[in-house]
Formats: C-alpha cells, structure tokens, sequence
C-alpha cells in the first residue's frame, strides 16, 4: 500500500541551469560543493521544466514546493541567493497543478518584500513562505521576522524556515528550535514550520511540534536514513504522526522517497507525512 503514496515534496528549489547556478554559485555554497558533497551525481546541473515533472512522474511525485529563496551570505555580508518569485512563477505555470510556488523574505528591504509575498500569493498562488534566516544571523525571534509572521496571518499561508544547524559556513546559533516557542506564543495563529528537522537539537523541535497546536516539523534536508532515533519515533507517534511533512532538499526525489518508505513506521505514518499532512496544511 505504501508503494502506492504520491509523495508531495514541500522543500525544493528552481531546478532550471539559472535556478542551479544561483544555488550553487555563492562562497558558502561553493565550500560545501567542494568540502562536503561525496555523491555530485545526486545534484542537477539544471533542467527543464518539463524533465523535471518526468522526474516527478518517475518517482511518484504528486507535487513539489519550488522556494524563492532569499539566502544571507556571512562572508559577503549580502544575498547569497536570490531568487525572485517572478522566476518561480515562471516554471510554476507550465504545470500548476504540479508545481507549488513557495515566496521569499528579504529582512534587509521589509516592506518591499511583504508587498512582493502578498502579489505572489493573490496573483501567482503561491502557497507559502520559506525563509533561511541563518545567513542573515537571525532566529525565529528576531524582531526583523514578524512583520513577515503578520502578513502570513494575513493571507493564511504557512511560514517556513531553516531550523537547527547550518551545513554552510553560516553561524547555526540562530537556528535553535526552543526560540520558536516564544513566536508561537505571540502568534498562536501562525502556521509555522520548523524545516530541517532541528538538528542537532532535535529534541527543541520535537518539544515544539508536541506543544504548539500550529508549529509542524519538516523533514527534509537530512535524507530518512540518517534520521536520528528520536524524529523517527515522534513521526511514528500518534501525535507526531500529524505534525511532520516530507521534504527533499533538492538531494534526489526517488531516492529520498524510497528512504522514508523503507522507515519501519507506520502505513498510515508514512502516507500522513509524504502527503496527506502537507494537502491540508497548505489547503492543496
């Protein structure tokens, strides 16, 4: 049954050549490609559109989150990438009942940005918010985020952003989960996602998606394998089972996917957070 799952993948990013080159070509980037990556195969150099939802059909792929990401770079002290929503859109209408377009968030420029979110999400359908806010050296606490929690409230539309270490050369301080509580207590109606599983405090964001009503967990970026024992039992947990959504990170749809599914966790589980979890937090 589980083999049957249409996988909704809410992390991911602009997959064409100028999408890859943007990922790849700030300075904290290129010391991850050059220190850290063991398996470029799993990394695309860029593609169409349209190859990419081949790739979605091949892995059973229902949808997948494209991100305007609007990343800080510490060593540059400016955008280490910059996506516009525009250029998500731009692929994202080809196949939109495919493709789901998730805006960005520049706390450099406030108002222009909230402007830019609140077009894209009434004019292009874009579902959400993604934030790495580690470049910038904030946390989810940081005063410069809500006006950002405010507009989501507004438009009713999820917020995302990186918590827990950063892989980069950025400082990972920022990314503690135990500072979102104090978000979710000032916004009991933001629909927060705390991305990248917390790492390595994980056990902060596993708190924080039991105790608050609207704070989920992300799972992505650290590949089902490598999972650590304790996000595993509290996705497999009754309660947990709801508050976890599938992601990618751009680190391989199929193989990802197959990952999750060879967890020794629950059917249901698995079907709760490869799909059904994301369907209704982002009223798909």
């Amino acid at each position: 049954m589980s083999d049957d799952i249409k996988a909704i993948d809410i992390m991911n990013y602009l997959f064409t050549k100028q999408g890859m080159d943007i990922f790849w070509g700030g300075p904290e980037m290129q010391l991850v490609w050059r220190d850290f990556i063991r398996r470029p195969d799993l990394f695309s150099k860029g593609m169409t559109t349209e190859q990419f939802v081949k790739q979605m059909d091949e892995a059973g792929y229902e949808k997948v989150f494209i991100a305007a990401l609007k990343m800080g770079s510490y060593r540059q002290r400016t955008l280490n990438m910059d996506y516009t929503n525009e250029m998500v859109y731009e692929e994202m209408k080809k196949f939109p009942d495919r493709l789901v377009g998730i805006a960005g968030y520049d706390p450099f420029y406030i108002m222009d940005s909230l402007k830019a979110i609140e077009k894209a999400v009434k004019e292009y359908g874009f579902k959400g918010i993604y934030v790495h806010s580690l470049g910038f050296g904030m946390g989810p606490d940081d005063r410069r985020l809500y006006p950002c929690y405010v507009k989501c409230i507004e438009l009713d539309i999820p917020f995302s952003m990186q918590i827990g270490h950063s892989f980069e050369a950025l400082t990972s301080e920022p990314g503690r989960p135990i500072n979102v509580d104090q978000v979710a207590l000032d916004f009991p109606e933001l629909k927060f996602v705390g991305s990248h599983t917390g790492v390595p405090w994980a056990e902060e964001m596993i708190a924080m998606a039991w105790k608050h009503v609207n704070v989920y967990m992300g799972v992505d970026a650290h590949r089902p394998s490598t999972l650590p024992p304790n996000v595993v039992q509290f996705m497999d947990s009754g309660r947990g089972r709801h508050k976890c959504l599938f992601g990618t990170n751009n680190t391989g749809l199929k193989l990802n996917k197959g990952e999750l599914l060879a967890l020794p966790i629950k059917d249901e589980t698995k079907k709760a957070v490869l799909h059904d979890n994301a369907m209704r937090l982002y009223k798909l």
